[in-house]
């Protein structure tokens, strides 16, 4: 169905007639220099809210003013930037195993560097505990033990140092 629109300078709409088609168009013939145009009705649109729409130029559409589009192609537009996310977004099965891959080297590698500085820390700290025990004339050297025992059985060996 076509309404009858009325727009200011400013292109805004500032009155309908939405009575029927005939209606509309004898309001365009009896005062088109008044600013009204003759349209084809959306049915989103609502007199009420007459302040966020306007008449695209270029095919004399109901449009809204924020987006400069007609409902069904912001829906449309929605739709596309819905897919072009969801494509880029998701992930082949191939992609989720390289990556599965490449993360399971990373840890390995980092397991492998921490166990080589735990090594060298340790190596380093009984460095230092020996030059530490030499100042503090203390001799780091272990006592070889004076009484060892050793008793074989039939359950198994018991060894005991003095």
């Amino acid at each position: 169905m076509k309404i009858a629109v009325q727009l200011d300078t400013d292109r805004n709409i500032i009155g309908t007639v939405k009575t029927n088609e005939l209606g509309a168009e004898l309001q365009v013939k009896l005062f088109e220099n008044k600013g009204w145009t003759l349209v084809q009705s959306d049915p989103a649109f609502s007199s009420a809210e007459s302040y966020l729409w306007t008449i695209r130029e270029s095919d004399n559409k109901l449009v809204h003013k924020s987006t400069g589009l007609t409902p069904d192609e912001e829906t449309k537009a929605s739709l596309v930037e819905l897919t072009k996310d969801q494509l880029k977004d998701s992930l082949t099965k191939d992609q989720l195993q390289t990556a599965l891959t490449s993360l399971t080297k990373e840890y390995i590698e980092d397991k492998a560097n921490s166990k080589m500085v735990t090594a060298e820390l340790t190596k380093q700290i009984a460095e230092l505990t020996i030059k530490l025990d030499k100042v503090m004339g203390i001799d780091p050297t272990p006592k070889i033990p004076t009484d060892v025992t050793s008793t074989a059985t039939a359950d198994g060996a018991t060894v005991t140092a003095k």
